[in-house]
């Protein structure tokens, strides 16, 4: 599945939104452990999975998760955690009139210049969203008037994602308290060009359909189960319209904000923040810092470098390290200001942590 600018979503199985029948439903109950049980009920396809996996995120039980992942087979792990991470995102809950609905997490990617000492406008950001025709689907929203930091962000584990999903369920303010517990917001204080996120909640009626397919809350035209990958040509312009006039809108209202994008799921921004993928972004003009990236990633076993960046007489020398802070690669680039500062934004876009000194 791709998003319309060509990031790829996980596939999001239809079994993952089947609720009727719970853990303990016909056909018995898996017995083991609740890791054995996630492990067989998830490779039979079985829909009692969403049940249980329900329990374990509203539980807070990453623990069993893990567990789950340590008993399956390495080409397994990676779909399983595909389903597990979209799955946290999304809840079940009631509105003022009891009756069902469903709540989806969505991110917005911005880029942004200056003080970040006043929240987003979260008004201008919805109304942005509804004139764009992003919000058709939905009976209601809410945002987090907060701005936050891609790297603690999209690194969050999946119960602690469904608990922020349930504390914005609850209201603002105990979904905010939740990202400060957890240092996902953003310096107030940094200066220059940077990436931050804000996250949002869309609310839809639940239809309660039997293999139903996993939710697209701002109507991007994401593929659903059993569906074709392509994206109609009319239906992909309806979508660059939409995305351009909500960007324009929300960078009138703020001119803090330079560049903004909602990319779907928070396994979506993660690819946003390591791959830069900005519509117009020119970081092909940064080919050999690329490759040295890209080089010294392949060097990692979860992909995930710190760099440390200084400017000295040769240049823009760079430091690459794995998440143990074992020294990976170096290499001085042929970078000076304005461009050494270009370099630089791609750098913190595609890496965990840069230190500059």
């Amino acid at each position: 599945m791709v998003t319309p600018t060509g990031r790829a979503i996980p596939e999001r199985n239809g079994r993952i939104m089947a609720k009727k029948d719970g853990v303990n439903g016909k056909g018995g109950q898996f017995s083991g452990t609740p890791a054995d049980r996630l492990v067989r009920l998830w490779r039979n396809n079985d829909e009692r999975f969403g049940a249980l996996l329900d329990e374990v995120l509203d539980t807070n039980r990453q623990g069993v998760i893990e567990a789950a992942v340590g008993k399956l087979r390495e080409e397994e792990s990676y779909d399983f955690m595909d389903e597990v991470e979209a799955f946290s995102e999304t809840a079940q809950s009631t509105d003022e009139h009891g009756d069902p609905t469903l709540s989806t997490l969505f991110w917005l990617a911005l880029e942004v210049d200056g003080r970040l000492d006043q929240p987003p406008s979260v008004d201008a950001i919805e109304r942005a969203l509804d004139s764009a025709g992003l919000l058709e689907k939905a009976t209601d929203m809410r945002l987090l008037p907060l701005w936050l930091d891609p790297e603690p962000l999209s690194y969050l584990e999946a119960a602690d994602r469904r608990t922020l999903l349930r504390r914005l369920i609850d209201s603002t303010e105990a979904a905010e308290s939740f990202a400060r517990e957890q240092d996902l917001v953003a310096a107030a204080d940094d200066i220059g060009l940077r990436l931050v996120s804000v996250v949002g909640l869309v609310i839809e009626e639940d239809a309660e359909q039997e293999g139903e397919a996993m939710p697209d809350p701002l109507n991007l035209g994401f593929a659903g189960e059993g569906q074709e990958m392509e994206i109609d040509p009319i239906e992909q312009e309806r979508i660059r319209q939409s995305m351009a006039a909500f960007a324009e809108a929300v960078s009138a209202a703020d001119p803090r904000v330079k560049r903004c994008e909602p990319v779907g799921g928070l396994n979506d921004l993660l690819d946003f923040t390591a791959e830069g993928v900005w519509p117009d972004d020119v970081d092909a003009n940064f080919d050999e810092v690329n490759d040295f990236l890209d080089i010294a990633g392949n060097e990692t076993g979860d992909g995930i470098l710190d760099v440390t960046v200084s400017e000295g007489s040769e240049g823009l020398q760079l430091r690459a390290y794995n998440s143990d802070g074992v020294l990976l690669d170096e290499r001085s680039f042929d970078l000076t200001g304005d461009r050494a500062q270009e370099a630089l934004a791609l750098i913190k876009r595609r890496c965990r942590r840069v230190t500059e000194g």
